[in-house]
């Protein structure tokens, strides 16, 4: 045996090894590894989807309600968009984009620039768009609204000469 022994026995003897500054003994100069813990590697990974879709305890106005995670999270998100946190707020549009809650409500975006033929009254061409839909208008269905129309505009124009004359006859 060495006489810093280091050498196990029946080995032969080899060059002098001297133990100090910088120079471990040989057995424990790479430190001492742990052995792999087989217990833990035979433990199943922890399964997210499951933790995600099991409901949570949380207080809400003083009480204590069930809410699944991605709610609590939005509770929890409202609170710092209230104290005014600006990391908070941009998270939270993005959240709000994500499902589709800053786009405009279909009935705004229905209503929008419509051309209609040149020379069209725009009474008859309103009548049409909330009758028929936009244009282009089959030359049949023109037709027939615009000679309904004509016969309106005919009419209210011999109510009008009416009332007139109705008006001058009281008069005088």
């Amino acid at each position: 045996m060495s006489k810093d022994g280091d050498e196990a026995p029946g080995e032969p003897r080899s060059e002098a090894y001297e133990v100090g500054y910088g120079k471990p003994p040989k057995a424990t100069r790479f430190g001492v590894r742990a052995q792999p813990n087989r217990r833990a590697s035979k433990q199943r990974s922890p399964n997210i989807a499951a933790l995600l879709e099991r409901s949570i305890e949380a207080r809400i106005d003083g009480k204590i309600t069930k809410l699944h995670p991605h709610q609590a999270m939005l509770h929890g998100l409202f609170k710092r968009v209230v104290a005014g946190k600006i990391p908070a707020i941009k998270l939270f549009l993005r959240e709000c984009k994500r499902a589709k809650l800053l786009d405009p409500p279909p009935d705004i975006v229905s209503r929008s620039v419509i051309e209609v033929p040149h020379g069209t009254p725009m009474p008859l061409a309103v009548r049409l768009v909330k009758h028929v839909g936009p244009p282009p208008w089959a030359a049949d269905v023109y037709q027939q609204f615009k000679s309904e129309y004509e016969r309106d505009i005919a009419h209210i124009e011999q109510l009008k000469e009416q009332a007139k004359a109705a008006c001058r006859s009281v008069m005088d």
